[in-house]
């Protein structure tokens, strides 16, 4: 499916994603088949903002690279975001909670379109991607403590299969295929990868 824009984009978040509130219909992705029984029933519910914003030059998508100090996916690229706390009403009001404090986002000031597919991973979160708007002109603010750099990608190369090459490594002794889209020197792959390329495929392609 070619690109056909930010409007069209969002008429399918609206339509093919679960709604922002209430249980999802959407099948778990990510690296499941790595996890044993036991570390299955220990997953912990995560969250992470899939921020678009309206640019006048085009939509991008807000991503952020992970300090290397981090104990889990140091250095990596990322979406805002981060572990459901008790204090969160659900995965929704966590990304936006994480959002805020690692790039200065207001919640208000996002309007949440939908929740994607839940991607767990081989560290045992189980994320849940939300969807939202953010204002054209926002800009980040970042905290160093929790955030390397921040920077933005243009929403049509990520929505676009061309772009999402595919990779293999051994991970936990097994063969695990991966996902990856250099882009303007930033290397997206892994976890955040695997969410925009399912993603694209329940937009577009579903």
């Amino acid at each position: 499916m070619s690109w056909q824009g930010l409007e069209d984009f969002i008429a399918r978040v609206e339509t093919r994603l679960d709604p922002p509130v209430g249980n999802g219909r959407l099948g778990e992705t990510g690296d499941m088949d790595f996890l044993s029984p036991e570390e299955v029933a220990i997953i912990r519910p995560a969250a992470v903002l899939v921020g678009v914003i309206p640019r006048v030059s085009g939509a991008t998508t807000l991503l952020t690279v992970r300090p290397t100090t981090m104990a889990d996916h140091a250095g990596q690229v990322a979406f805002p975001g981060g572990k459901v706390d008790p204090i969160d009403l659900d995965e929704v009001a966590a990304a936006l909670r994480e959002s805020e404090e690692e790039v200065g986002v207001g919640p208000d000031d996002v309007e949440v379109l939908g929740k994607a597919a839940p991607y767990v991973t081989g560290t045992r979160y189980r994320i849940t991607p939300v969807v939202g708007l953010l204002p054209a002109d926002f800009q980040p603010v970042p905290d160093p403590t929790e955030v390397a750099d921040v920077f933005e990608t243009p929403l049509d190369f990520l929505m676009d299969a061309r772009n999402h090459r595919v990779g293999e490594a051994i991970y936990r002794g097994k063969p695990r295929r991966y996902y990856e889209m250099p882009h303007n020197g930033y290397r997206i792959w892994g976890v955040t990868a695997g969410i925009i390329q399912r993603l694209y495929e329940t937009l577009y392609e579903a």
